[in-house]
Formats: structure tokens, sequence, C-alpha cells
């Protein structure tokens, strides 16, 4: 069989020889610019890694702690293990110098702090400030809850200019028909969320949020079709932690119990040293991973022990009364989408024990969770999924940490005997140079109701793989990472019929600076794995590899204090056998107005972009609204841009506003089903209000 080629739209060299333009186009001097917490959040992860729904809690807990920085004078040592970018030995240097030369005055002294390159700083400064020292927050008692607590309410809204054919009138023979044409609600998306803080010690609030489509008070809905509820107290006595109504747990590397965030294949380097586990509060609007009902953890000198307890309805398609999967996207908006709401129920307990010392620890989970309706999945490649009512699942995880080396991993067995085991060991040359070796086992048979871990296949189950990862600082203005992972699927799986498929991913990234204003970053990533075709000249289906090169380059310039402007270009190219050689790219820019002594804030951007398939898209991160981050990905011929505004009205308010266009040179309708909207263009409006008191 001929593989087609199509014509390539530019070559790689022509790429290589932009991306030095572009590097090099600026060299003068100025002031030196800090890391905004837009450059953080796109640098911190892959563009698969933000496709993860999990990435989502992490980005809300990392904005929460943006929002509300840690006094550099009076950290402690579980502060800074929540920023999943500092290493263990990073925490102990800073740690020991805020000891030995408190107070600290100004962000600049962490200059002065062995181990901390630029980057680390940077993205340090996102989260400390240098504060007041011996200033302690007021007891908690009653009458200071009013007194010295912390109100935020957020209400958002987004208002697309166009109608998608889920939203158009239909006959009602037609719709008798066919009912699911049409959708139950309104165009608009709209959500509110209240979160009461007493420095860190309490929290509790709540969200509403209804997606576009979905019935607002109708259909069952009392209101949203979404509503989610939190109370987290902190430190009482011997309890550290109690969780009421909406929460998260993640324990051990989450091969027994994870519904947090899983750390992706570029920040593994650094977050597997994190010890941010245990429980913590569901603020997000996301409808899934989360739990409902009592957790509470203690702390019995060395000896740690964590209890919980949660009944959810959740989403799940049926056949013949069974649940073949279940529905995790959260979107109810057509009579299909109702009739799965909530339709089984999931009670679940467990406990986790632990020893901590400094050096060392050891834990125990253990997690028991029971359907009041059987799985029974019905396709091929779900051979080995978890089939019944009841699931059991019982791990150990480990850590030890040397001078030089730690040593981290877990190993679990679920209700029927099979074993998952993930183990890494880093070992630091220096305090800027570290190698990481992870390796996973996974059995096909695995029954991870509640897992979450580092892995390629998209669950915890039927993957063994080898993972080598390096991050160095050469020089303060010059870093490098790089990894690669090689990976074997044993049974087969979705979209590889044949048992046995591997795979491999190389990833180099270096991050640098040219004088004080500017700098850059070069990104190149291969990955090569199993994929289905289809042969054409007797339908036979065959298994071949799927290749695929993504690289992406940078300029960050500051060019004046208020100033910041951002030049990004992506390239794409993949290589298959039923599909020929596809490639795509992507020429972004942006300009951001952020004066330090306005209330007011401007961003602008915009893009041009030329994509052979969806399986070439290119991604893109823009400025988004509070709490809500933004990476759109686009395919086909284009251009996409954004407006974004805040202004800070006085202490209480603030307005923030959105609008974004995306115009297509390649067809006359956007997207397709309920969701196809007609025309080349599509604009939205966001809006969003923040109340602070």
């Amino acid at each position: 069989m001929e593989r087609e080629n199509r014509t390539l739209l530019v070559t790689p060299v022509q790429i290589w020889l932009i991306s030095c333009l572009l590097l090099f186009m600026v060299v003068h001097k100025s002031a030196a610019q800090s890391l905004t917490w837009e450059e953080f959040v796109e640098r911190m992860t892959t563009e698969e890694e933000r496709e993860q729904t999990s990435w989502q809690h992490l980005y809300e807990e990392l904005a929460e702690r943006h929002a509300h920085p840690f006094n550099l004078n009076e950290l402690t040592r579980e502060q800074l293990e929540t920023l999943p970018f500092l290493t263990s030995e990073q925490i102990e240097e800073l740690l020991a110098y805020v000891y030995v030369h408190k107070p600290v005055l100004t962000l600049s002294e962490l200059q002065l702090v062995e181990g901390l390159d630029y980057d680390t700083r940077a993205m340090l400064s996102l989260f400390v400030y240098a504060g007041e020292a011996g200033k302690q927050t007021a007891p908690l008692r009653w009458k200071n809850l009013g007194k010295y607590g912390e109100h935020e309410f957020i209400a958002r809204v987004d208002i697309p200019f166009y109608y998608r054919k889920g939203y158009y009138r239909y006959p009602p023979d037609v719709l008798e028909q066919y009912p699911n044409r049409r959708y139950l609600g309104t165009r608009f998306y709209h959500s509110i969320r209240y979160q009461y803080d007493y420095g860190t010690r309490l929290s509790a609030g709540f969200v509403a949020e209804n997606d576009a489509g979905e019935p607002f008070f109708g259909c069952g809905n009392k209101g949203y079709d979404f509503y989610s509820y939190y109370f987290l107290l902190h430190d009482v006595g011997r309890m550290r932690t109690l969780a009421l109504g909406n929460y998260r747990l993640n324990f051990g590397q989450g091969l027994v119990m994870n519904n947090q965030f899983v750390l992706g294949k570029q920040s593994v380097l650094t977050g597997i040293y994190s010890r941010n586990k245990g429980i913590k509060k569901h603020s997000s609007t996301s409808e899934d991973d989360y739990l409902r009902g009592m957790a509470a953890a203690w702390q019995f000198g060395r000896v740690g022990l964590t209890g919980f307890y949660s009944f959810r309805e959740r989403d799940a398609t049926l056949k013949d009364e069974f649940i073949t999967s279940l529905k995790t996207d959260g979107y109810h908006r057509t009579p299909l989408d109702m009739s799965k709401k909530h339709n089984v129920h999931n009670h679940l307990a467990g406990l986790h024990l632990s020893y901590e010392t400094p050096t060392f620890n050891i834990g125990l989970t253990g997690v028991y969770t029971v359907f009041n309706r059987a799985f029974k999945p019905q396709r091929s490649y779900q051979q080995y999924d978890p089939r019944g009512r009841e699931f059991g699942a019982l791990g150990v995880d480990y850590r030890w940490d040397g001078h030089r080396f730690s040593f981290v991993g877990e190993t679990a067995l679920g209700g029927n005997g099979a074993l998952a085991t993930l183990n890494a060991l880093a070992y630091r040359f220096s305090p800027s140079w570290s190698v990481l070796v992870l390796h996973r086992y996974y059995a096909k048979d695995f029954e991870g109701i509640h897992a979450r871990a580092f892995e390629e296949g998209g669950r915890v189950r039927n993957e063994n793989g080898l993972y080598v990862g390096m991050e160095a600082a050469l020089g303060d203005k010059l870093k490098a990472t790089a990894y690669v992972d090689c990976f074997r699927f044993p049974a087969p799986k979705y979209r590889v019929s044949v048992p046995g498929s591997k795979g491999v991913e190389v990833f180099t990234q270096f991050t640098g600076r040219m004088g004080e204003r500017v700098d850059w970053l070069l990104r190149y990533r291969f990955k090569n794995k199993g994929k289905d075709f289809t042969m054409e000249d007797d339908g036979r289906k065959g298994t071949a590899p799927d290749d695929r090169h993504t690289f992406k380059t940078q300029l960050r310039w500051q060019a004046m204090p208020e100033w910041m402007l951002k030049t990004t270009l992506d390239y794409v190219h993949k290589s298959f056998i039923s599909e020929g050689n596809e490639q795509g790219f992507q020429l972004s820019q942006s300009v951001a107005w952020r004066p330090s002594a306005k209330p007011v804030q401007c961003e602008a951007g915009g893009s041009y972009f030329h994509t052979d398939s969806y399986d070439t898209r290119v991604y893109s991160y823009e400025r988004g609204l509070l709490y809500t981050f933004s990476f759109p990905s686009s395919y086909g011929h284009g251009v996409h841009a954004y407006l974004w505004g805040s202004w800070s009205v006085n202490k209480l308010f603030t307005v923030i506003v959105k609008y974004v266009y995306t115009g297509y040179f390649d067809r006359d309708r956007i997207g397709s089903g309920t969701q196809e909207i007609e025309g080349r263009h599509k604009q939205d409006l966001q809006l969003q209000l923040r109340v602070r008191f």
C-alpha cells in the first residue's frame, strides 16, 4: 500500500531558522523582568498533561496559593511541600536560610539560597512574600471568625454570539423522533462560587455551575445543574484535618487512592519529592474526581491515621441494568444525558496509616468500594476491565531521603490479587543537577477503581514502563530538562487490537535568558506508539507505529517595565501508515500591559494556524478568568484572537472581561452534530465579578 505524502507547509529547516530569528532578534538590556502567573502555568506542563482533567485540580490549588502567598519569614515545611517544583533539598536549604537570617527583608535574598536557580526563584516568588516576622493568626474562636476571616465571591457568565445546532427550534414531530437533537437549556454558561478562609486553619464554601445547554430550574434540576460544598478544618488538637462535604484524597503514589492531580512526565522530575498528600477540599467546578462525605486525619507523634467515607451518585452508561462505563464529562444537556445522571450509587470507605520521620516514612492504604449496579464492560479491548459490584485494594507506600539519594514508591494489590507497583530513584549530583529513574508495572487486570498515577495508557493497569529524566541548571541563565520514557502494553487496548504493543517518548527542553529582559524557551518532543489501521485492499486490520514530533519555541521580551511581549512558534509533524505525513504550525503573538500603579491590566493576543488534520492540532496558552485556565487547541486553517482586561474598581470589587474570536479559511461550518455552528467565525464574551472582603 502506498503512503500518502502531503505537501509540507514548512520544512524543519525553516522552522529552525525562524526559531533562531525569534531568539536573537532582541539582545538589549533593561530592567529585570519577573515571571508572571500565566508564564508559570504555561511552562509547568506539556500540552498532553493539560488535557487531563486532574490538571484542573492542581491549577486551582496553585492559583489559590498564588492569591494567598506564604510569608517568607513564617514558612513551614508543610507549606513548601505544596509547591511541586521544589525538591526536598531546596526546601531544606530555604528553611535553613530563613532560620539563620530571619527576618528576610526582600525576595531578592532568595539569590543567596544555595540550590535555587533563576527559574526556581522566579517560580517561588509567585507564592511567597517578605512579610513581618512573628505575626500570628488570631486564635480559632467563634468571636474571631467574623472579625478576621476573609470572604470571596465570584460570579461568571459566558455569552456566545452564535447558535449551535443544539439550540435550534425543531418541529414537535422531529423532536419526538429525535429527542436528543435539541439541548434542554440555554446557550449561556454561568456559575457562582463562595469561599470563606480563616488563615490556613479553616476553609468553607460552595460552588454552583450550569454548563451551556443544561437546564436551569428544569428537568429535575433545583436551580443549577451541579453543586459542590465543602468544609475543611486544620490543626485542632491531635486532629490535623477534618473535611465535610466534597473533598479529594491522595496517598502514596496514587495506586490505591488518588482523585487529586497526577504528575506528568515533565513535572515528575521535581514533583516526585512532594509530600503534599492527604485530604484536600474540592472547590472546583469539576463534576468528577471527588468524594462526598467525611474524612479526618489524626497525628500521634510520628504515627498518622486517616479515615474516610463517601457516598456519591455517579453518572453511567447502562445496558441491561449493568454498568458498561462511567460518564465523567459532567454534561447534562440532552434527554439522553439526563437519563444517565446520578443513575448509579457508590459507597467508599478506607483508612491510611503512616509512620514518618524526617528522612523515612512508610504508609498503608486500604480502600473498599461498592456500587449498587455491577460493571459489565462490552468492548473487546475491555476484556480485563473491572467487573462486578464490590472492589478493594491494599497498598504500601514508602520513602527514604538520603544526602543525595531519594527513593519513593508504592506497591498495591487489587481485590483480585493483581499487582501494581511504581518505584522511583532520584540522585542529585548537585543542588542544580538531578537524575530520576522511574519504573512502573501495572498488571493488565489490576482493579484500581480509584487509582491515578504516573502512566502513559490513560489507566493504572495494563502497562510496564521505564522512565529516565534529567534536570540541570547550567549556570544562572540556562536550564535543561530531558527525559526518555519506554512503555509496553501487555494486553490489547483502545485503538490497539494486538497484545504487547510498545512505544517510546523523548523530550528535551531548554530555557534561558539573554540580558535582563529577554528569556526564551526551546522544546522538542517525539512520541512513537502503536495504533490500529484498516488496509484499503482487503479491509483487514493491522497495527503500525504512529510517530509524532512537536516543536515549540518561545521568546518573551519585557519592552518596558509595564509592557510584556511574547512570541511563540509551534510545529507538529505526524506520520502514520494509513494517513501519510501530516503537519501543522501556529505562530502566536501576545502583548500585555501591567501597570503597577494603576487598577487596570490589559492583554491581547492572536495566532495564525495551519494544520493538515485534527491529529496535528496545536495549542496556545491565553490569559483566562480567575481560577480557570485556557489552552485552546486549533486545527485546520484560520486565525484566533483574544482581548482580556481586568479592573479593580476598589478593594472590594474586581471585574474581568475576555473576548475571543476564531475564524477559519477552510470551512463553512464549525463542529459537528449538536455542537455544529453555521459559518466560518465564532465569537465569545466572558464576564467575571469578584467580591473580596
